[in-house]
């Protein structure tokens, strides 16, 4: 059975691959990185030995030789170790899914194929039974018909999902592709100047945060050079300074709004992902504008850092901002999630925010940017929120190894999930100053709180409170619960009465927990991580935290 997917005409195919052997391919190619990094090392300390005898002169000019082309080489097994390590999250992302596809879309297609050919046979017998003497037949055949008709309408509404949902993922994949091939042609810096393609080649070489600003620093006048040849190389570059790095992604602004263009015109109007992508390029026209300033961002896998403040201040005050489930990109398009940033760098003199999401966070709903329900127990996964907090503690350091930001105050925010993932990077090794729990949901067992840092939780009566009382979040290790969380009373929201009176009204457990009971317990975890003027105690609650 040879298909095409309606819309797109992409082929009902297997995505051949192997994500264990493409890791296998980046670990080698790193390794070969490494050696080369071991390599230019050894020729460098070779190429300063002292001495004019023979044999020390040999060796330094054979040193210059292996440093005069041993650049190039390094560059490129990284960029072939970061093209590959990209696709293969891409296969494992997409393929997979795409693969599992196939089958139900089969299996779909014949059922529509069968009901089909069944309702075109049942109606041609319902015209003619309807020209007939009996009128039972005739009812009975019309029925037949019209029951054929849904069943064949429902599994066409089936099949149109099946396809859909296919289509994002192989194109996604096939983009992956394209850009892999794009990634591993390329030769960076061809109109680079020798000293500026040797700079990029160490930036992108270097081992640490520490060193890739160092070596930035060196050079003041090569810097906007780089950034004109490579801004996506240093926009996404740990240890850059969060200046430089904001001015790079606004470089490279006008490329990511093309992309979702392009994207855009193969999406039928109305959809959700069309509207999705409306609303990336309203956003990335506002980063090339200026008037949103990107620390980092990855449209292919959900990552994102933007920087709220004035860059041009040296901080006193460096707030990491972590909202929580459902958290999508679309929740940054829309400003859902700088709302307690934006107001405490208001509010506080010398702060600056970073609002932070690297990578997919549980319940989100990729493909549309909104919501996905039935992942919501994912925020209640130890392993997943221990590599997440690894990969915010990764950041921490990278953004603290620039010294205008790294002397300032460390406070860290966390709504809900957002709080899990902050206490897992302080079990990877981050560190500080506050902790501040927005309706935070849970602190993983291994955690223990720093004896130098201050943690405080402020929340309202809500539903992930109520599910805390039952034990349902993190098997009771919440920061209401624990100790080290300073902690007044629930603040009061604007429709508590609502559930007062539905827990007081009843003797009998659950009596009168009507839909509006579960409403405000929703729109109260929401009030938590807002700006609304009914959240203005908790505000300045925040604020006093911040600034004392």
């Amino acid at each position: 059975m040879n298909l095409s997917s309606p819309r797109r005409g992409y082929p009902l195919e297997r995505i051949a691959g192997d994500v264990g052997t493409m890791s296998r391919s980046v670990d080698q190619v790193e390794i070969v990185a490494a050696h080369l990094r071991t390599l230019r090392g050894a020729s460098g300390r070779a190429a300063a030995l002292p001495g004019r005898d023979r044999a020390v002169t040999a060796a330094r000019t054979d040193a210059r030789e292996i440093l005069s082309t041993i650049g190039p080489h390094v560059a490129v097994a990284q960029r072939l170790s970061a093209a590959l390590s990209r696709y293969a999250r891409a296969y494992d992302e997409h393929a997979h899914r795409a693969n599992d596809l196939i089958e139900q879309i089969e299996s779909a297609h014949g059922s529509w194929l069968a009901l089909n050919a069944a309702s075109d046979e049942a109606g041609r017998g319902a015209l003619a039974a309807a020209e007939g003497d009996d009128p039972v037949v005739a009812q009975a055949a019309e029925e037949l018909a019209t029951d054929l008709i849904r069943d064949r309408r429902r599994v066409e509404e089936e099949l149109d999902d099946l396809w859909t949902r296919y289509e994002f993922h192989f194109g996604a994949w096939d983009e992956a592709y394209d850009t892999a091939v794009r990634a591993l042609g390329e030769s960076a810096g061809v109109n680079l100047s020798h000293e500026s393609r040797d700079l990029l080649q160490d930036l992108l070489a270097a081992d640490s945060p520490q060193e890739v600003l160092a070596l930035w620093l060196l050079h003041p006048e090569l810097q906007e050079e780089l950034i004109d040849a490579d801004p996506a190389a240093l926009g996404a570059l740990d240890g850059l300074p969060a200046a430089v790095r904001v001015h790079a992604n606004q470089r490279s602004a006008a490329a990511w709004i093309e992309e979702a263009l392009t994207e855009r015109e193969r999406e039928p109007d109305g959809s959700e992902r069309a509207a999705f992508l409306a609303k990336e390029i309203d956003y990335l026209r506002k980063v090339q504008h200026g008037e949103v300033q990107l620390y980092l961002y990855d449209r292919d896998f959900s990552r994102i850092v933007e920087v709220v403040g004035d860059l041009s201040v040296a901080p006193t005050h460096v707030l990491t901002y972590v909202p929580g489930t459902f958290t999508s990109l679309a929740s940054f398009y829309g400003g859902d999630v700088q709302q307690v940033a934006g107001q405490m760098v208001r509010a506080v003199p010398g702060t600056l925010a970073f609002v932070y999401k690297d990578g997919e966070f549980p319940g989100e709903d990729s493909e549309a940017g909104g919501m996905n329900p039935m992942r919501i127990g994912e925020a209640n996964d130890h392993d997943r929120a221990v590599e997440a907090g690894r990969q915010l503690a990764r950041f921490e350091a990278g953004m603290r190894a620039d010294p205008a930001t790294g002397a300032a105050e460390q406070d860290a925010l966390g709504h809900s999930w957002g709080l899990a993932n902050v206490t897992s990077a302080e079990v990877a090794g981050a560190e500080f100053d506050k902790v501040i729990s927005l309706s935070g949901a849970g602190l993983p067992p291994e955690w223990s709180p720093d004896p130098d840092t201050v943690y405080a939780d402020l929340s309202y009566r809500d539903l992930l409170q109520e599910g805390q009382h039952m034990g349902l979040v993190w098997d009771g290790n919440n920061p209401r619960s624990h100790p080290a969380f300073e902690h007044g009373g629930y603040y009061v929201g604007p429709d508590d009465a609502v559930l007062d009176q539905a827990e007081g009204g009843s003797a009998h457990p659950g009596y009168g927990l009507t839909p509006d009971y579960f409403r405000v317990l929703t729109e109260n975890h929401s009030l938590i991580a807002s700006d609304d003027p009914a959240n203005w105690e908790a505000l300045q609650d925040i604020r006093r935290l911040v600034a004392r």
